[in-house]
């Protein structure tokens, strides 16, 4: 060995059961800006795909035209792939991880939306909406929590 390879070495390996990868509780200041926007979103997108949902297995598909969602799920695509920080595979896979998620969102949001529009007394009878939004901010808050807990660790020591 030379000298260069003795000087950059780490004097504790490590063990053979991690593997190299420490995980470690994510901090409050992992959770950004935008990560908490998109869980306050989320939340709203979940509530509107819950009567999306109920509107689609009651009177069918079709708030909008077709086309209409494809957009919506290309505009999603798009600026998540270029808001990455960088333009490799890791992007591109993350782009269109966002966009099943929240482009399925988006979708049953839009169903929902409409379904709403045409009969509000879904949502307003017995105040249903309160809890349901509830609900769903509480589901994305959690799924949220679940990524900086998993995942975040994960993908920062892998760099």
């Amino acid at each position: 060995m030379s000298e260069d390879e003795i000087e950059g070495s780490d004097s504790n390996p490590p063990d053979d059961a991690s593997d190299g990868i420490e995980f470690t509780t994510p901090a409050v200041d992992d959770a950004s800006g935008y990560g908490l926007s998109m869980t306050l979103l989320g939340g709203v997108l979940l509530a509107l795909a819950y009567y999306g949902y109920l509107a689609v297995s009651t009177v069918g598909f079709g708030a909008v035209p077709e086309p209409f969602y494809v957009l919506a799920l290309a505009l999603l695509f798009v600026v998540e792939l270029f808001r990455s920080p960088g333009y490799d595979g890791e992007a591109l896979v993350r782009a269109v991880a966002f966009t099943a998620v929240y482009g399925g969102l988006v979708v049953f949001a839009i169903k929902g939306g409409a379904y709403l529009f045409e009969r509000p007394e879904a949502a307003l009878e017995g105040f249903v909406g309160v809890t349901v939004l509830a609900v769903s901010i509480v589901v994305a808050a959690l799924a949220y929590f679940l990524f900086l807990a998993v995942l975040k660790p994960s993908l920062s020591d892998e760099r």
